[in-house]
């Protein structure tokens, strides 16, 4: 039974991602009512489609985060400063924004632990110098401006987007920067095999439109900032917000999940990857109705455990 007054509370928190109206795209991937599974072996570079061919790009919501992070890492931002939740954050000099929320007060947190329980009130504190510029050249980067296994990119914001303050993109509710869910596997990919690697370029046998002239995406990560995102998103699993992916750590995941509101329902996505010692496969889900925790994670958890990799 879904829990209306649960479900008005979440709606609450995404007010400033009202700007813009869900694309076409989105609005025809939530009309099949269908999730999307893709995963990718991080050796070969072979990916699978067990749900169909479709990648939907939509506003990654709170993925966009681990950007974030590492732009702030790599900015010299100290890990191990503290922020206070109280679920409620107003934002300073961008009336436009107002206030953003978290469905529970949090408390006090270092960056880790902001990004395994997806705070919003820590991000809206800790990225205030943090400028869209940044931001965006780090998500350029790790691949969410370029081609994937033949898709064209997702869409991404123009230059004079850069002038923008970067909120909305933290948070992953910009109407302009909608990456697919090929992309988004790959930026996990990208974390698990860490600085000094390539990753292969993603390919599979029932993709006919694979451009050869892709190349191997080098991990645009400090050791540093690369350690704190796989670090945050293997708490995520463990205690966070994808603590439902997999309650027996029977694959010793890492993960980071993403809610977005659609008109008067939302959509959710999860990405991560697996083993965490030893990273073999990279995965996104993309669930079309239903928050991160009510959707998208199980869904992943059901598609994942019930496999044989």
């Amino acid at each position: 039974m879904v829990d209306l007054n649960r479900r008005g509370f979440i709606r609450s928190l995404f007010s400033i991602g009202s700007i813009g109206a869900a694309s076409s795209s989105e609005a025809q991937v939530q009309a099949k009512g269908k999730s999307v599974f893709l995963w990718c072996d991080l050796h070969s570079g072979h990916v699978g489609f067990p749900t169909g061919l479709d990648a939907p790009a939509i506003r990654p919501g709170s993925i966009a985060k681990l950007i974030a992070a590492a732009s702030l890492v790599e900015d010299g931002f100290n890990t191990n400063l503290q922020f206070e939740c109280t679920g409620t954050y107003k934002v300073s000099g961008v009336k436009e924004l107002g206030e953003v929320h978290c469905q529970f007060a949090h408390g006090r947190l270092d960056l880790r632990r902001a990004l395994a329980f997806s705070c919003n009130c820590f991000f809206a504190q800790a990225t205030r110098s943090l400028t869209t510029r940044a931001f965006l050249a780090k998500a350029r980067a790790l691949g969410l401006a370029s081609p994937v296994a033949g898709r064209s990119s997702g869409l991404f914001p123009a230059l004079e987007s850069e002038t923008k303050p970067s909120l909305p993109y933290v948070l992953g509710l910009a109407a302009d920067f909608k990456p697919n869910c090929l992309q988004l596997m790959r930026l996990a990919g990208l974390i698990a095999i860490g600085p000094g690697e390539r990753l292969p370029v993603l390919h599979s046998s029932e993709n006919f439109e694979l451009k050869d002239r892709e190349k191997p995406l080098a991990v645009a990560l400090t050791r540093k900032s690369a350690e704190l995102l796989r670090s945050s998103m293997r708490l995520s699993v463990q205690e966070g917000t994808s603590s439902k992916l997999d309650p027996q750590d029977k694959m010793q995941i890492a993960a980071k999940t993403g809610t977005t509101d659609h008109g008067k329902k939302f959509q959710s996505q999860i990405i991560g990857f697996f083993p965490y010692d030893k990273p073999r496969n990279a995965f996104c889900l993309f669930s079309p109705a239903g928050t991160s925790v009510d959707a998208a994670v199980p869904e992943a958890s059901n598609l994942i455990l019930s496999t044989s990799w």
